[in-house]
């Protein structure tokens, strides 16, 4: 296992993740690692639908509460999932060592209980990013992140 590996909680919001960021860095003493915007990534990616409505929503944001890093966005992992409490929480396995990553990943789908929701697959935030559900119901997002260098 590499160095860099680090398992963070991931919350889904359904708009109200801003909210939820400055509810725990009020109550948490949570730091603000990163705060990205849909108007921010729209700016990255021109597929992106922005709308009056969604752009100052969060894509993306990472708080360090002690030692544990929480990240928060607005949508549930899988976006043909309704929105509910229970499926708005999911795992976020990242590395800054992409061949860990892709084993991860391999390994995960060899199992066929495992469901991929998004495929392990480059895109503009990361080398490697895929979602799966596990048997149990839990959605495990594999990011490769070269920052944790």
């Amino acid at each position: 296992m590499s160095a860099t590996l680090e398992v963070a909680i991931f919350l889904s919001m359904n708009g109200k993740a801003k909210e939820a960021v400055d509810f725990y860095k009020k109550h948490f003493d949570a730091k603000e690692l990163l705060l990205v915007t849909y108007e921010d990534m729209a700016k990255r990616d021109s597929s992106l639908q922005l709308t009056d409505e969604n752009k100052h929503y969060i894509t993306h944001s990472v708080l360090s509460i002690g030692k544990t890093k929480v990240m928060l966005a607005e949508n549930p992992m899988d976006p043909k999932e309704k929105y509910t409490v229970g499926n708005n929480t999911s795992l976020c396995i990242q590395s800054a060592d992409l061949e860990e990553i892709e084993r991860f990943y391999k390994s995960l789908t060899t199992d066929d209980r495992v469901r991929i929701i998004v495929p392990l697959a480059k895109n503009v935030f990361s080398k490697a990013y895929g979602i799966i559900e596990d048997p149990f119901g839990i959605q495990i997002q594999l990011m490769y992140d070269d920052r944790l260098k």
